[in-house]
C-alpha cells in the first residue's frame, strides 16, 4: 500500500510519502497520527506549480503498512482495517483528511 501525504509539516512526511508503518484514521476520516514538526518549512507550491512538477518520493508498495480505520461508513473499512490499494492524505490548516474515503 502506498500512502501519499500532502501534510508537508508532518514529521513523517518525506516528499509527499508517509514513512509511518502504523497509521490510524479517525471517525471523522482524518489522519490521527499527524505529528507537526515546526522546524519544517511550509511549502507554497502555488507560485510555480505549472512551471515544473513537484518533487515526490518514488512509489514504494509495502504490504507491511498497518492502517487502522475508525470511520465506520467508509467503503474500504473492513473490521477496523483499511483495505484500499493506497491512501491520499490531504492537508487542511488544522487537520489531515483521508481523501481516499469513499462512503458506503
Amino acid at each position: 500500500m502506498d500512502i501519499v501525504c500532502r501534510k508537508y509539516s508532518c514529521s513523517y512526511n518525506n516528499n509527499m510519502k508517509c514513512e509511518r508503518k502504523h497509521l490510524k484514521i479517525s471517525k471523522n476520516s482524518d489522519c490521527a497520527d499527524i505529528e507537526i514538526d515546526k522546524s519544517k518549512p511550509v511549502l507554497d507550491v502555488s507560485k510555480d506549480m505549472f512551471e515544473h512538477e513537484p518533487e515526490i518520493a518514488p512509489y514504494s508498495h509495502c504490504k507491511c503498512v498497518d492502517i487502522k480505520c475508525d470511520s465506520k461508513n467508509c467503503l474500504f473499512n473492513q473490521n477496523g482495517e483499511c483495505f484500499s490499494n493506497g491512501i491520499f492524505v490531504g492537508s487542511k490548516k488544522l487537520s489531515a483528511p483521508c481523501n481516499s474515503f469513499q462512503e458506503k
